[in-house]
């Protein structure tokens, strides 16, 4: 009998040994310790996330993290199994998205123990988090983040998190875990299948950097199931970012950075020390979606998602990550950003417009039409568009689309993408801005040196011309053919097919686009 810890967090993935099978009472990460009824087969996935063989009965969910001044109680820590992709979460009840009967460290409405143990089957996941602990604002375990008003506690409230993943049968050495959402758990993608050719190694540029900083910030998972405000929440501090805009910046930079040439980079580091727990998290955000989960459009909460999944699709060549772009997933990188139509016209003109007062109000003009635009709630709530450059929360999000744009541009993802709006928008912001601007709300300074490097011959190729529908890089009548050809497709439409709204169909919408840039050439 014996217990095993994972010290991987310090360490790049391949510069440790993963157990690839071995027996065991208890295994320990990220500072929380899962304690089985007897000796357990267990070992490691590629990320350092552990495995056990099951069924397993656990006994007991601990962590050494607290401070000793503080107890945590009956609804802090909380775990859930194979979590849904829904605003409701079991990890700490201090929030009103917590619904104790999701807390799987509560079997019986008490914590686990020998006398009350959670018996998971193969097929589970099983994600367990510390919470930070406190009495008050000002009495609060070290380091505890400060308190959000609308919720009346820290944000977010959790500290750390972890997966353990009760599989069937030991994974082969080198496999990436499952997602911890859903109930599938096949163990699909292997370290061995990563093409590392399919990246570029361009020439690194002033800002480059270094690359186990960064996947540093990817390394732990991203527990991201949670959406809307309160998601925001229980992003465990540890982990990952807790606002979305900061978590879309890591994303961004990390996919820009892998196609950087390491051996010019100082010690020339493995790039699949980055590229690994990159590509678990776009696993991680494809399980979500493939579950109903989504990250419908909400300020700078939920942008960023889908060039992960992409980056993973092109990395392990798995055409359904690649197929992200013709998901109905909710991405808020897609349904805030469009091109400006009679409809935008009308809505700002009409007493239906409700946008943020925060910010100065100005309508859409039909000289606008064409415009690629980003609008708060675009798709869900299009009376909140403000064509005002100041709009409520354009800043925030201009922080990271461009870079998020450059890097799909950069990895010849933009069809597989399959939204113009968001690229288009990316250079209007760009060119508004000159260069991204500066703070918080600006794209990094690696990134806009990337730009400044790169963007002439990726992003700013002539794919980038409105209503092209063949790539070539002008708006002619092969372009309106192929509109014609595809009108009246209700879904599933491609740019290719005249989809150059990215809505998923063909209609007088994709007609205006192509009518206002029609004699549009790449030069």
């Amino acid at each position: 009998m014996r217990s095993v810890v994972c010290l991987a967090a310090a360490a790049l993935v391949l510069a440790f040994s993963p157990v690839v099978a071995d027996a065991a009472t208890s295994v320990t990460q990220y500072g929380i310790t899962w304690t089985f009824d007897r000796d357990c087969v267990v070992g490691q996935f590629v990320t350092g996330d552990w495995w056990v063989v099951g069924p397993v009965t656990i006994i007991g969910i601990s962590t050494d993290l607290h401070d000793p001044a503080f107890a945590p109680g009956l609804h802090d820590d909380g775990s859930m199994v194979n979590p849904g992709g829904t605003g409701q979460q079991g990890y700490d009840g201090s929030l009103t998205s917590y619904r104790s009967n999701l807390n799987a460290a509560l079997p019986n409405g008490q914590r686990v123990s020998p006398a009350n143990p959670l018996v998971l089957p193969a097929g589970s996941s099983l994600v367990s988090m510390v919470s930070w602990l406190y009495t008050s604002s000002t009495n609060k375990e070290p380091g505890c983040p400060s308190f959000n008003a609308g919720t009346g506690a820290p944000r977010p409230v959790t500290r750390s998190g972890a997966v353990l993943t009760v599989l069937a049968a030991p994974a082969p050495e080198g496999s990436f875990r499952p997602p911890y959402c859903g109930s599938d758990k096949t163990v699909k993608f292997n370290v061995n299948d990563l093409d590392l050719g399919a990246l570029k190694n361009l020439a690194p540029v002033t800002g480059t950097p270094d690359p186990a900083a960064q996947a540093a910030k990817v390394r732990r998972p991203w527990v991201d199931h949670v959406h809307e405000y309160l998601g925001a929440m229980v992003h465990p501090s540890a982990n990952m970012p807790q606002y979305g805009r900061d978590m879309a910046k890591v994303a961004a930079d990390v996919a820009l950075l892998l196609n950087i040439d390491f051996a010019q980079l100082p010690g020339s580091p493995d790039k699949r020390d980055l590229l690994i727990p990159f590509v678990q998290l776009g696993i991680d955000l494809a399980g979500i979606a493939d579950i109903g989960g989504g990250w419908p459009p909400n300020g700078g909460h939920q942008c960023g998602r889908k060039l992960p999944i992409l980056v993973a699709g092109l990395a392990l060549n798995d055409p359904h990550m690649l197929g992200a772009g013709q998901w109905t997933t909710d991405f808020q990188d897609d349904m805030q950003t469009f091109y400006v139509s009679q409809a935008e016209v009308d809505m700002t003109h009409s007493p239906a417009w409700d946008p943020d007062d925060r910010a100065d109000l100005e309508p859409y003009e039909v000289t606008d039409i064409g415009m690629p635009e980003w609008g708060i709630r675009h798709a869900t709530r299009p009376s909140a568009d403000n064509r005002a450059w100041g709009a409520t929360y354009r800043a925030v999000n201009g922080a990271v689309i461009p870079s998020t744009a450059l890097a799909a541009a950069i990895m010849n993802l933009r069809d597989d993408w399959n939204h113009e709006a968001y690229f288009d928008y990316a250079i209007r912001y760009m060119t508004v801005t000159s260069g991204g601007g500066t703070g918080t709300n600006a794209p990094s300074n690696f990134a806009k040196a990337l730009w400044t490097a790169y963007a002439d011959t990726t992003i700013l190729a002539p794919a980038s011309q409105p209503g092209d529908a063949d790539g070539d890089g002008d708006v002619d009548l092969d372009d309106f053919a192929a509109l014609k050809n595809h009108f009246g497709t209700a879904a599933g439409a491609t740019t290719a097919q005249g989809d150059f709204d990215g809505d998923g169909d063909v209609d007088l919408d994709d007609f205006a686009i192509l009518k206002n840039n029609f004699g549009a050439t790449a030069g």
